[in-house]
């Protein structure tokens, strides 16, 4: 304000600008540390927009102090575009917003859109007065409205923001709405008034200097500010859904003005070949990235489904299948088996029977008498993972129902079914159950029944794999009715167990088996917390 015009005055106020651009970049980019993915590439766009204005604020002093000469034309203007470019990119994405689910429609491939977009114009608008045919009254004008274009996106992405955000996040967004609003005044203002009265170190750059300057503020202002939740928002749905299509038009729109290039011959021959061109290679490049866009979205669609099957094949509590699971695999494994008995030779009769253990935890009600559902549903999952854990990758372990599991043991042998159900029964019962905020251990064991498919060798068929679920239930009947913390197995009449002896026959709705049985670990029973003495207050909690 004390300076006169001239060299000095210039050379002060470009190093204020430049370091006012570099503190508004270190400013958002320290933003970025300690925030969630989507927030850190807002913070990011922010600071390297202003990154790159700091570089555009280089060339003009290069210009200014060393050149002393300002072109009318220069590359410190494309500098500025493209920062601003980044910062409208960075302000869409809403830092004050939660990502979710909607927040996730303005992916990658869309800012990326974008930006080829904001490039695609400068590049057909600018460039050519500046390099084909270079004519200042030409290029000011597309300059100049191209930047109060970008001046009205970011004053209404702000002032969107201004108005659906609360707190301290509603003042950041009332400092940048005033910013922009008070940049554009002064943008156009110098646009339109001679360039005598606009010089280095003038009005006009104490008032661009005040906006940056602003702008760090508003970068400290949001310095580990938590962003808010807009779950079930119709404003913000409405507001994603516009922004990752904005995109889309503009490809329509690009062979129009390919054509428009084409049969526009006012003006010189390099402008509208340079237009053509630009614009056929633009429909390429727009074209392959919404391609492969497409491409990622039906990956994702198809990941997503792929999920959503898993978890309805999955039980919630426990994380092994559930009955669903079985009902639309079982078929496959019994045609497997029954392929299997089919084709291979009679001297190669190993691994190749389905077995079905039934499994239940003993005593479980006294679980959740003594201890409550919670623990009851902890000592679930618990019986759940020592399962899966004595089981093999191929095998399935499946939640029946309440507290009883089922083991499809597949490609295994006959004979040696009873090591895997010794080892179920080892696996669930060895180690005590500690129960949260409780002193006390419990010992779970569990019971087991067991059969195998097919039923017999020499015809597979004879006896289906519903009737072999029922003699496992008889079988876990039995070992429940036995004594329980055991294993029984039922084998057609006359087979026995690997180095085993052979079993009295019982029938079971008219088939006749083996039973072949299994004793668990020899542990103490189930053991609850001694007697403790309510306070008041507990007392007084429990009859409320």
């Amino acid at each position: 304000m004390l300076l006169p015009k001239g060299y000095r005055l210039t050379a002060i106020t470009d190093w204020i600008s430049l370091t006012l651009m570099l503190s508004a970049a270190l400013a958002f980019a320290r933003n970025a540390f300690g925030s969630n993915h989507r927030q850190r590439l807002v913070w990011i766009l922010l600071g390297v927009g202003y990154a790159v204005e700091a570089g555009g604020q280089v060339l003009w002093m290069h210009w200014d102090l060393v050149v002393k000469k300002t072109p009318a034309m220069s590359l410190g203007d494309a500098c500025i575009f493209l920062a601003w470019t980044a910062v409208i990119m960075g302000f869409a994405l809403r830092p004050h917003v939660e990502p979710t689910p909607q927040h996730q429609r303005l992916g990658t491939f869309d800012l990326l859109l974008l930006l080829l977009a904001g490039l695609y114009l400068y590049l057909f608008l600018v460039i050519p007065w500046q390099y084909l045919a270079p004519e200042p009254q030409t290029y000011g004008p597309a300059y100049m409205f191209l930047a109060l274009a970008e001046d009205v996106i970011l004053l209404s992405i702000v002032a969107l923001g201004w108005r659906h955000s609360s707190g301290r996040w509603r003042h950041f967004y009332a400092l940048l709405t005033g910013i922009v609003v008070f940049d554009t005044i002064m943008e156009y203002i110098v646009d339109t008034i001679p360039n005598a009265v606009a010089f280095s170190g003038g009005w006009y750059d104490g008032a661009t200097a005040a906006g940056i300057a602003g702008m760090t503020l508003a970068a400290l202002m949001a310095y580990r500010l938590e962003p808010v939740s807009e779950r079930e928002d119709p404003d913000s749905e409405r507001y994603w859904r516009l922004a990752s299509r904005l995109a889309a038009p503009f490809t329509l729109i690009l062979p129009l003005l390919a054509a428009w290039s084409f049969h526009d011959r006012s003006v010189p021959v390099p402008v509208w070949q340079f237009r053509v061109f630009l614009s056929l290679a633009a429909v390429v490049v727009f074209a392959a990235v919404g391609i492969v866009k497409q491409a990622r979205l039906e990956t994702e669609l198809a990941n997503a489904n792929r999920e959503l099957l898993d978890a309805s094949l999955t039980d919630l509590l426990t994380g092994v299948r559930n009955r669903r699971f079985f009902t639309s695999s079982i078929e496959t494994d019994v045609q497997q088996v029954l392929r299997s008995f089919g084709g291979y030779s009679p001297t190669d009769v190993r691994n190749r029977d389905l077995v079905f253990y039934l499994i239940d935890i003993d005593h479980f009600k006294k679980v959740n008498d003594q201890f409550g559902h919670k623990i009851g549903d902890q000592v679930l999952a618990e019986v759940a993972r020592r399962i899966n854990s004595a089981a093999r990758l191929s095998d399935a372990v499946i939640r029946w129902g309440g507290e009883e599991f089922l083991l499809l043991s597949r490609y295994t042998d006959r004979k040696e079914a009873h090591i895997l159900a010794n080892r179920i029964l080892d696996s669930v019962g060895s180690k005590p159950y500690h129960v949260e905020a409780s002193k006390a251990d419990l010992r779970v064991t569990c019971s087991l029944g067991w059969a195998v498919f097919p039923w017999t060798e020499s015809d597979p068929k004879l006896v289906s794999h519903d009737q072999i679920l029922v003699l496992a239930d008889f079988a876990l009947y039995q070992a429940k009715g036995s004594g329980r913390n055991r294993a029984v197995g039922l084998l057609p009449a006359g087979e026995t167990v690997r180095a085993g002896t052979a079993a009295p026959t019982i029938y079971i709705n008219g088939i006749p088996a083996s039973p072949v049985t299994t004793p668990g670990p020899s542990l103490e029973p189930i053991t609850a917390p001694g007697p403790t003495t309510p306070s008041a207050n507990t007392i007084a909690a429990s009859a409320t």
